[in-house]
């Protein structure tokens, strides 16, 4: 930053993006998850096509993490956020149709597309203004945004429930548009980096950066715990709760609220935790790790011996949500271990993998529910 008057509208230009962080969270959360059964009944689908409404959005969320890793080292994370914004509050607004399955599908993925390039455009951004404290700004960056899968919970549910399905996400639409304008405003004023020239856009940086244990490590690690949650939280679990477990609309909906809550918590309280402990972060890794595996077998179990006591199911979610995001630790010891202009390439290949997973794993579950009647309620 050149002056005081820069810095300033660098931190109000955070704040903003943070804010763009939250709706696309949201966005994550409400398409099918929060409202599936509605959705099935309004276009008297299958459960496997619903599902491929949040697939569809986490596989084009996942393959573009690649491009923007990349993109954000060369360019920045303001260019990048400036030009996938515009994707993203199109995406919002046109997902706002009930009028057609296939639109709306078109709708989750450019909304996908627009969203992938927000997280990692926003962690270079928490690198160029934060110094020496980026794990703790970088994990209130991760609370604020996760408040926003919070808000997809219960309360999307209600509205939806009140004013409707396309009203209510033409308001998020709208919301976000508001957003994103304010932000190209902030980064007018706060002005962009300049372009890393030597940053060449080369697909080979993955090989190079995976090349390090330690990496494969970390993206296994988050790849699996956090996929293994966020495709619980974002794309089966309310049904799962309503139709195994017996839970009212409403009340499974408290449920992806609460584990939001924890989810958003626990994203800033690991980055306090290994500040408070000498910045060790090794031994959280290994416990998002183990408490996510025992989440899934806890729901598994449920399935399996056909426990349909709802507060079983949500005990092993709540698990799955102190466990599932450890994102602010392990973007600091990805900056540990590599370059500054290998940070972006290395996150997205641990965001990709992540989503990945999320993706599989709800396609999956959509064909599985299929041979198990009834798939609507």
């Amino acid at each position: 930053m050149q002056n005081k008057r820069e810095k300033i509208f660098g931190w109000l230009l955070l704040i903003v993006g943070s804010v763009l962080y939250f709706f696309a969270n949201l966005q994550k959360v409400v398409v099918p998850g929060a409202i599936f059964n509605e959705l099935q009944s309004k276009f008297g689908l299958s459960a496997a096509y619903i599902t491929w409404l949040g697939a569809g959005f986490m596989y084009v969320y996942s393959f573009s993490q690649l491009i923007v890793g990349i993109l954000v080292d060369r360019y920045s994370g303001v260019r990048v956020m400036l030009f996938g914004g515009t994707a993203f509050f199109a995406g919002s607004l046109l997902s706002a149709c009930d009028t057609s399955f296939a639109l709306l599908f078109i709708a989750r993925v450019l909304t996908g597309l627009g969203a992938s390039a927000i997280y990692l455009s926003m962690v270079k951004m928490v690198i160029r203004i934060s110094g020496s404290i980026f794990p703790i700004i970088l994990g209130l960056m991760t609370l604020v945004g996760y408040f926003g899968s919070v808000i997809g919970g219960m309360p999307f549910v209600q509205s939806v429930e009140k004013f409707g399905y396309p009203v209510t996400m033409m308001a998020i639409g709208v919301m976000t548009m508001i957003c994103y304008f304010l932000f190209c405003i902030n980064a007018g004023i706060a002005g962009i980096p300049e372009v890393k020239r030597e940053v060449k856009i080369d697909f080979r940086r993955f090989f190079q950066v995976y090349s390090r244990r330690q990496n494969i490590y970390i993206l296994l690690d988050v790849g699996i715990g956090f996929g293994s949650f966020y495709a619980v939280q974002t794309i089966i679990g309310k049904k799962f709760l309503e139709d195994f477990s017996g839970m009212s609309s409403a009340g499974a909906g408290v449920v992806l609220s609460v584990a939001m809550i924890i989810a958003a918590c626990n994203g800033f309280l690991t980055a306090w935790i290994s500040k408070l402990c000498g910045n060790r972060r090794c031994g959280i890794l290994r416990f998002c790790g183990f408490g996510s595996f025992a989440g899934v077998l806890i729901l598994f179990c449920t399935v399996l011996f056909n426990i349909k006591l709802w507060y079983i199911a949500a005990g092993g979610w709540i698990l799955m949500a102190f466990a599932g995001n450890c994102s602010a630790i392990s973007v600091a010891l990805f900056r540990e271990s590599n370059r500054d202009e290998d940070l972006g390439t290395a996150t997205s290949g641990s965001n990709f993998f992540a989503y990945l997973v999320i993706a599989v794993l709800g396609g999956v579950s959509g064909t599985l529910m299929e041979m198990v009647p009834p798939t609507v309620v």
